[in-house]
């Protein structure tokens, strides 16, 4: 066994380039550093919403907060593996000694992946749970569809966590071939790893859907939620792509070559965990930054300004004053009427059940008049022609 050789024979037509192999690390950069910055702005501003202003600390933060210190458990390895051998090398480019730390850094990334994606979907579903289920409906389908999804997927990753631990005896020779032992082959326990992922990511995409489209709310509402808890489309994109290339990299003998691929995806799949938990969180913020009333504000001074070039010209022909100011009362009051309250969807608790459980306050509605003593003298001055 020549530990310096190639890890395979080269192909015919090929020759082994062992130092400074051809590779695309540039690439693979490039797609770490994008899903980390995600993951890391959607975990703060997770933390940021739920914990500084909603001013809530429940299971699903602790889950997000070890989800994202195994986040990175995962991450470390792939730019481990930016060193030796590189991404996207052909095998017999790489030396056979350089394959013992590559497996190593393979298997940290499988087991740390293996409780990521758990973590995170056990506590989307339980944040599902709070927003959706009343708790007198505790049996209902949306709730027996949460569980059965945060079993599976429990159940799953200890599985696979153990399976990945046992792969070889002694517990070595899971990454150092040179030292004697057994092994038996992973191909199948990855398929079934990336199919669960898979299956999962469609049930947690359709379980809500019912639920929203049958909202006490209008259907603009309704389609504005289903389109923040359809993000999850994003997941299943994911998800496929890293089962097709998963098979692929089975049926590969250029099996160092197709791990690229592989990390790519599943990075981009706890990626989009981190984005899924975080986007109820994101209107809660976008109002306390007050961007929502700049807008409103904004618009209603173009409305402002549109009305007083009215007013000036009504005041040019002697009248019309009252009735400008009851248009621009009214498209104040539409704008109030049609605009969405943002902070509902992101309490993430009670606000998106059926119906309350009993009499409530659903609406309050508060009207300023103020009337300066030029214009109630005035009103008075006209009042005997307007009543004829």
């Amino acid at each position: 066994m020549d530990l310096n050789g190639p890890a395979i024979p080269p192909p015919p037509g090929e020759t082994s380039i062992l130092d400074n192999p051809p590779n695309n690390n540039g690439l693979a950069l490039g797609v770490q550093v994008f899903t980390c910055v995600v993951a890391t702005l959607c975990f703060l501003l997770r933390i940021y919403g739920r914990v500084l202003l909603a001013k809530k600390f429940q299971t699903e933060e602790i889950m997000a907060i070890a989800a994202y210190g195994c986040y990175w458990g995962a991450m470390i390895p792939t730019f481990e593996m930016l060193k030796h051998p590189g991404y996207l090398v052909h095998a017999w480019n790489v030396r056979l000694k350089d394959v013992i730390p590559t497996t190593y850094w393979v298997f940290l990334f499988g087991v740390f992946y293996s409780l990521v994606l758990p973590l995170l979907k056990v506590a989307i579903m339980v944040e599902w749970v709070r927003l959706f289920v009343p708790t007198r409906k505790t049996k209902s389908f949306f709730f027996w569809g949460a569980v059965v999804i945060s079993i599976v997927q429990i159940g799953a990753g200890i599985a696979i966590i153990i399976a990945l631990n046992l792969q070889c005896t002694p517990h070595e020779r899971i990454w150092d071939f040179t030292v004697p032992g057994t092994c038996w082959n992973l191909y199948t326990l990855q398929v079934i790893s990336a199919s669960v992922q898979l299956v999962s990511d469609v049930a947690m995409f359709c379980l809500p859907q019912h639920t929203i489209w049958t909202l006490q709310m209008t259907w603009q509402k309704r389609l504005g939620v289903a389109a923040i808890f359809g993000m999850g489309i994003l997941a299943i994109v994911a998800a496929s792509f890293r089962l097709d290339v998963t098979v692929v990299h089975g049926n590969s003998p250029d099996s160092i070559y197709t791990l690229g691929p592989i990390v790519f995806w599943a990075s981009a799949e706890m990626t989009c965990g981190f984005f899924i938990l975080c986007v109820p969180c994101i209107p809660k913020i976008i109002q306390e930054a007050g961007i929502i009333p700049a807008i409103k504000k904004g618009t209603g001074m173009l409305h402002s300004g549109g009305r007083s070039n009215q007013v000036s010209s009504g005041y040019a022909r002697g009248g019309g004053t009252t009735k400008t100011s009851v248009s621009a009362n009214k498209d104040y009051y539409q704008l109030e009427e049609e605009g969405m309250n943002m902070k509902n969807l992101s309490e993430s608790t009670e606000h998106l059940h059926h119906g309350s459980h009993g009499p409530a306050i659903t609406r309050t509605t508060r009207v300023t008049v103020t009337n300066d003593s030029r214009s109630v003298s005035d009103s008075d001055s006209k009042n005997d022609g307007w009543g004829n």
